[in-house]
């Protein structure tokens, strides 16, 4: 039987990776999508990598002054669970999430963008993080409320339900969600939230609409998508620059 209290703590995974302390920025922006990443990387000067391992690589470099680290924080649930504890015992104090969502209302178009105020927790990982069936993950309101007033144009708030279950998100399922308020779906954001506000970390996260379940719209290659990415990028770091860290 199994004695020790854990197995692989975040710490242990750190100093295995050869991380030093303070070699993460106080703020981070992450994004599953490679090219989200390097267009992130191309804001910053002199971008230092703090490690490369298990298929994920976190550059840490400068932008108006200020230390930014950006990296690929996971395209799923478990990965982004392990990234952002990482993140998060890494010293990192702001979290920013550029991610992509499926819109749950038929007003709310390709390319538009989703600020998640909070999550809906259809994953199977934050089920070890808190054994609480009521708790839902928070968005911080004041760098929601700021990042919103940056993007200008209109976007939506409100909950993002994640699910780790792509190619079942069946109309029962779906209708569920949204009876419960969901307004978009993702593969990332609960973990993301949950770990974060454990942690008791700003986090914020920032999804393009890439398809639609109400009207089936697909735009995963769509022009109007790939261009949100890009304005969503800028948003990101106009949010750096309001952050008094």
């Amino acid at each position: 039987m199994m004695e020790r209290e854990i197995h692989i703590s975040p710490q242990d995974l750190l100093q295995a990776m050869q991380f030093r302390p303070g070699d993460f920025a106080n703020i981070a922006i992450v994004s599953g999508q490679p090219q989200r990443v390097n267009m992130a990387l191309e804001k910053l000067k002199n971008p230092v990598k703090n490690f490369s391992a298990f298929g994920y690589t976190f550059w840490t470099g400068e932008y108006k002054g200020k230390r930014v680290t950006v990296g690929n924080g996971g395209m799923y649930a478990p990965d982004a669970a392990l990234i952002t504890e990482l993140l998060c015992v890494g010293g990192v104090d702001y979290l920013i999430r550029l991610g992509s969502c499926g819109a749950l209302k038929s007003e709310i178009k390709l390319g538009e963008l989703v600020l998640a105020e909070s999550a809906l927790r259809g994953d199977g990982v934050t089920k070890y993080y808190v054994n609480n069936d009521g708790f839902i993950p928070q968005a911080d309101k004041s760098l929601t409320d700021t990042l919103e007033a940056i993007c200008k144009k209109h976007i939506y708030r409100g909950k993002v339900w994640t699910t780790d279950a792509l190619l079942r998100e069946t109309k029962e399922v779906i209708n569920n969600v949204i009876r419960q308020g969901g307004i978009a779906v993702d593969m990332v954001t609960s973990p993301f939230l949950t770990i974060s506000q454990l942690y008791n970390k700003k986090a914020i996260a920032l999804l393009v609409v890439s398809d639609n379940l109400i009207t089936g719209e697909i735009g995963f290659s769509n022009i109007k998508v790939f261009d949100a990415e890009r304005r969503m990028i800028g948003y990101a770091f106009n949010l750096v620059g309001a952050i008094d860290a």
